[in-house]
C-alpha cells in the first residue's frame, strides 16, 4: 500500500445531476507540484505492487478522458505501453466494443483490438473510483478476451460507495489502490 498524499479535491454538489457529488481534479492539475506528486505516487505504487516480471509484461489501460491525464505520464515514466479506452466511434482500427453503466449514465466504449491483443496483463488507471462500475466493465471486457487486469490505481475514491464496490463480485480479488 502506497503512502497516501494529503491534499484534497474540490467537491461540486449535485453535478452532473442531483444526488451526485462530483470530485473536481482541475485544482490538482493547476498545481504542478501536486500533479507531479500524484504521478510519482502512481509510479511507486505500481513498482511496489507488481513484481518486475509482471510489470515488464503489462500495459497501462485507461478510460476516456480524465484517466488519460494520469496514465500517459505514468506509462511514459515506467516505460510501459499505453492502451486507451475510447467512447464509441473514436477507434478507427478494429474496435472491440463493450458497454458501461455507472452511477449517472450508460454508454459504449471501445478498445483497439490489435493493441488489446498485444498484451496479456493490464494496469488500470483512472481519476476517481466511485461505484466501480466502469472498472468492473473494463475488467469483464478484458477477461472476455483472455486478458488479466492485475492492478487498479485511482487518484481517489468515494468512500461512501465502498460498500457497493465491496459487494460487486466483478471486483473481487482485484488489487485496488488510491493515492489521495
Amino acid at each position: 500500500m502506497t503512502k497516501k498524499l494529503s491534499f484534497s479535491l474540490n467537491v461540486i454538489k449535485d453535478y452532473p445531476k442531483p444526488g451526485i457529488n462530483f470530485l473536481d481534479i482541475n485544482p490538482l492539475l493547476a498545481r504542478p507540484e501536486q500533479f507531479r506528486a500524484v504521478i510519482d505516487a502512481f509510479c511507486s505504487a505500481i513498482q511496489t505492487a507488481l513484481p518486475d516480471k509482471v510489470r515488464a509484461r503489462a500495459a497501462v489501460i485507461t478510460p476516456e478522458s480524465r484517466g488519460f491525464i494520469f496514465a500517459a505520464p505514468v506509462a511514459h515514466t515506467l516505460g510501459l505501453p499505453l492502451v486507451l479506452i475510447r467512447k464509441k466511434g473514436k477507434i478507427p482500427n478494429r474496435p472491440y466494443a463493450f458497454h458501461i453503466t455507472n452511477e449517472y449514465t450508460s454508454y459504449d466504449m471501445e478498445i483497439d483490438e490489435d493493441l488489446l491483443q498485444a498484451h496479456n496483463h493490464y494496469i488500470y488507471m483512472d481519476d476517481i473510483l466511485a461505484t466501480g462500475q466502469t472498472l468492473a466493465a473494463v475488467r469483464k471486457a478484458l477477461q472476455e478476451k483472455g486478458k488479466e487486469l492485475v492492478f487498479s490505481l485511482h487518484v481517489t475514491d468515494v468512500a461512501d460507495l465502498k460498500p457497493m464496490r465491496d459487494n460487486n463480485p466483478a471486483l473481487h480479488g482485484l488489487a485496488v489502490e488510491t493515492v489521495l
